[in-house]
């Protein structure tokens, strides 16, 4: 697999939240800033961060741990997309 940059996951994870408002009958969200806050702005609950977790997973193929990323980081646009493109990096 090619190099895996930030704006990539950014574009993955909006995707598959647009999916999911979709599925839930919700309008599609706007841009993505990096420091939004997937949880605390209602975009996803905590079941939709293990939905986002898993299919993180299955898009890259490959099982990232994000014991690594602090807890509170986790659910913000961009330390999320920079973990997950850093540990893409290191496969």
């Amino acid at each position: 697999m090619s190099a895996v940059s930030p704006g990539d996951v950014r574009i993955f994870l909006k995707g598959f939240i647009q999916e999911r408002l979709a599925a839930q009958g919700q309008d599609p969200l706007g841009e993505l800033s990096d420091d939004c806050d997937l949880l605390l702005s209602g975009v996803i609950d905590s079941l939709g961060l293990l939905e986002l977790v898993s299919a993180v997973n299955q898009h890259y193929g490959r099982e990232i741990d994000f014991e690594d990323l602090d807890p509170e980081q986790m659910t913000v646009v961009g330390p999320l997309c920079d973990f997950v493109a850093d540990r893409m990096a290191k496969a």
